[in-house]
């Protein structure tokens, strides 16, 4: 199990690191708006790398409940993401749709590589 939590975390800092360099280049070549998508990205990686050392905790080391917790959570928290997206939708609003939709992009991808480590690694 801790090669797994070990996999999840340098998934989680690699992805960060990731997108705070880019941000940073997209700032100095003055385009703000998708600079500011990057740092939604980093923020929602590093959301869920905290929510992985709670789920840690909560699992007491048991696998399955560190498993079973965080998978809620990935669930649980885009539940408010995609009501704001059809409201955004609703209401034409674009920018706040794009927005909502990194961050349900970036969720499937942390979704998908949690699924990936937790079958893969023994």
């Amino acid at each position: 199990m801790n090669e797994k939590i070990k996999h999840m975390n340098q998934f989680f800092d690699n992805q960060i690191q990731l997108c705070r360099q880019q941000e940073k280049n997209l700032q100095e070549d003055d385009r703000r708006d998708e600079a500011n998508f990057q740092k939604i990205k980093a923020n929602v990686y590093d959301i869920f790398k905290t929510i992985l050392t709670v789920a840690q905790k909560v699992g007491n080391g048991n696998s399955q409940s560190i498993k079973q917790f965080f998978w809620a959570k990935t669930e649980q928290i885009p539940a408010s993401w995609k009501a704001a997206y059809e409201a955004a939708k609703l209401h034409d609003d674009t920018e706040n749709m794009v927005v909502e939709m990194i961050k349900l992009d970036t969720i499937q991808e942390i979704r998908d590589e949690f699924l990936t480590c937790w079958e893969e690694i023994k």
